[in-house]
């Protein structure tokens, strides 16, 4: 765990667990990043974390960012010789210190997100979660976002998941929402809709190519 105690807004002296992924190993030293790379995740300290500042979502968006794209890549290990045999992400994730997983993202500005709608690329009819990879209802009908809010991840499509595929910057909101969702431990919206035996790891296998 981190040597002192860290307030919103207060920076970390000492490290041992990975911002992007949990993985345990020593990241940041007196304040100042080792140049480590997660086995894990395959993130560096003081590159892809090095503007990040807790308190704020702004503060942490870029740790979102890359957790969501390495979660929707199957969260596959940068040096596989490293993954225990019984490696539990989710676990694992758990570790990551809350001032990297929190504070949530500000309100929606719905009316801002609708007129963004016609900017946005769509799939034609989908029935898989861009966020999480839930597969069931139609999160999306002949171009058109249903507004169907995802049991599982709990955003809701034509809102939270609006991008395009193959644009990296547009395709932020939807993967900084599932990075801060699986930071927290993936947590389902409709807990009484969980499937008995869940696996994490196989729902977000089923994320579209162009979706992650």
């Amino acid at each position: 765990m981190a040597d002192t105690e860290t307030t919103s807004g207060a920076p970390v002296d000492s490290e041992e667990f990975c911002r992007m992924c949990g993985y345990d190993d020593i990241f940041w030293e007196n304040g100042l990043p080792t140049s480590a790379i997660c086995d894990c995740c395959g993130s560096q300290s003081g590159i892809g974390d090095l503007s990040a500042k807790p308190g704020s979502w702004d503060g942490v968006r870029g740790l979102h960012d890359f957790r969501g794209w390495w979660i929707g890549h199957s969260a596959q290990w940068w040096r596989p010789r490293s993954k225990p045999r019984d490696w539990d992400m989710l676990q694992q994730v758990m570790n990551i210190p809350a001032p990297w997983r929190t504070p949530p993202p500000p309100p929606v500005d719905r009316e801002r997100r609708v007129l963004e709608r016609a900017a946005s690329g769509a799939l034609g009819t989908e029935t898989v979660c861009r966020i999480c990879g839930l597969a069931g209802p139609s999160f999306w009908r002949d171009g058109a976002p249903t507004e169907t809010v995802c049991p599982s991840c709990g955003s809701e499509s034509g809102i939270d998941d609006l991008g395009r595929p193959g644009d990296w910057g547009t395709m932020q909101a939807i993967r900084t929402r599932r990075g801060y969702w699986v930071g927290l431990g993936a947590p389902w919206d409709d807990p009484a809709a969980r499937p008995v035996g869940w696996d994490v790891l196989a729902q977000l296998g089923a994320i579209p190519p162009a979706w992650r």
